[in-house]
């Protein structure tokens, strides 16, 4: 009988969480096939916004109330005076590579719309060129901007098209286009240089994810570390890559700010975009409502999910840490490991056990219309298994508690402006509210 490597059998084990049940493959959505029960605890209900979505990935709520989708497949869909539009608000299927965990997965509004009509989308780009190449192989990332119609809020002007983040990226700079997580690496260049405005996607998942705007007005975006290779954690540490970061970028040219904390004088450098480190797959985050501290639910990979917290310069400590264990053996990580304190510990992490594979970071519930208790409290979930936490701060002390269970393939959680929160299943295709009605 062959016996595998402990290397083997982690990857072993990988594939086989990744197919029943990690970040939306399809043979996972198709095979629930018998949803978990929905339980919320006493006085909230729960409603039915819209469903019969095609693998949704994100929302993003208007300040007018229109609800603007993304499908995994590159489509923007539209949710306006209670009912989903037939017409799509855009179609970027053409240059998105959607095969397992990749795809259209962020989207934001600008906070001035419509007088300032933008959308902003995250997605694993498709160049031209790769046709015909394996949809597996490497790829790359980007965050575009468009364009809403001003006669018609519900479509977005076709040639409105604006790169703000990967324009860099080319067919020449991908590693391998056939193989995923393989020599030689994207982004590139020969001397080993990290190329301008670059995002490896070279495994089939963390890529460029949720956008948001702060309350500066930045755009911040979260971008996973590119891949299982192993070297591709090692980029969370580079401040020269994009990669494993969470940036924070003009909304308008794309370029980093003078009080970004790596800032180098050349706004359009990668370093000077970096506003955060040491992510792998930083799928979602939220502002803390008072002091504007980022929340964030970092995937882990072996044995821990994180929920971290931090402000300008913070270091998460991946690929070193992951959870409350060291990681990775590898210099790049010695100063961490001599002096902890240059990176941050989680707030809180749960163990890949009854289930749990992947966080899903939330949001703060900032509405009046929850019991008084709810008030500035963090909300978060679990993808595979549907579960909901709260996290409530005192001080330096966090106190966990369950809130809800059954929201299987949930992949945002997000506190609206109606005072209610709203959760979005990819495997129901269906967006939810849940409201307080009292007990």
């Amino acid at each position: 009988m062959a016996l595998q490597t402990k290397t083997q059998r982690r990857h072993v084990m990988q594939l086989a969480l990744f197919i029943l049940s990690f970040f939306w493959v399809k043979v996972a959505i198709v095979a629930q096939a018998q949803p978990t029960k929905i339980e919320l605890p006493p006085g909230f209900v729960l409603e039915t916004v819209v469903n019969r979505l095609d693998a949704p990935t994100a929302f993003a709520i208007a300040p007018d109330g229109r609800i603007y989708l993304t499908q995994k497949s590159g489509v923007v869909r539209v949710f306006h005076e209670g009912r989903l539009l037939r017409e799509n608000f855009f179609d970027l299927s053409h240059e998105v590579n959607h095969t397992y965990n990749r795809g259209l997965v962020g989207i934001a509004v600008h906070p001035d719309f419509p007088q300032t009509p933008y959308l902003y989308l995250a997605y694993a780009y498709q160049p031209p060129e790769a046709r015909g190449h394996k949809d597996g192989g490497a790829r790359l990332s980007r965050v575009i901007r468009v364009s809403a119609a001003p006669e018609n809020l519900n479509r977005a002007l076709p040639d409105s098209v604006v790169v703000l983040l990967g324009a860099g990226g080319t067919f020449e700079q991908i590693g391998n286009p056939d193989r995923s997580d393989s020599d030689p690496l994207s982004c590139r260049l020969e001397d080993g240089s990290v190329v301008r405005d670059c995002i490896p996607v070279e495994g089939t998942a963390h890529q460029a994810n949720l956008l948001r705007f702060g309350r500066d007005g930045a755009l911040y975006v979260g971008v996973g570390d590119g891949g299982e290779h192993p070297a591709a954690g090692l980029r969370a540490q580079d401040l020269n890559s994009l990669s494993g970061k969470l940036l924070r970028i003009n909304p308008l040219t794309g370029a980093g700010y003078a009080n970004n904390p790596f800032y180098d004088r050349d706004p359009n450098s990668n370093r000077s975009k970096v506003y955060q480190l040491g992510l792998r797959n930083p799928f979602r985050f939220a502002f803390h409502p008072t002091n504007g501290e980022i929340w964030i639910g970092d995937v882990g990979e072996a044995r821990w999910e994180e929920v971290n917290r931090g402000g300008a310069g913070a270091n998460f400590g991946w690929p070193c840490f992951e959870g409350p264990d060291r990681h990775r053996e590898t210099p790049v990580c010695a100063p961490l490991w001599d002096n902890p304190r240059r990176s941050l510990f989680p707030i809180h992490v749960f163990p890949h056990s009854e289930g749990k594979v992947a966080v899903t970071g939330g949001d703060f519930y900032t509405g009046a219309l929850f019991p008084a208790a709810y008030r500035n409290t963090y909300f978060f979930g679990e993808y595979n298994t549907g579960a909901i936490w709260t996290v409530r701060q005192a001080n330096t002390r966090f106190t966990v508690e369950p809130f809800a269970t059954g929201f299987s393939g949930l992949v945002q959680i997000s506190s609206g402006a109606d005072g209610q929160l709203y959760l979005l299943s990819i495997r129901a295709g269906t967006l939810y509210r849940i409201r307080y009605q009292g007990e």
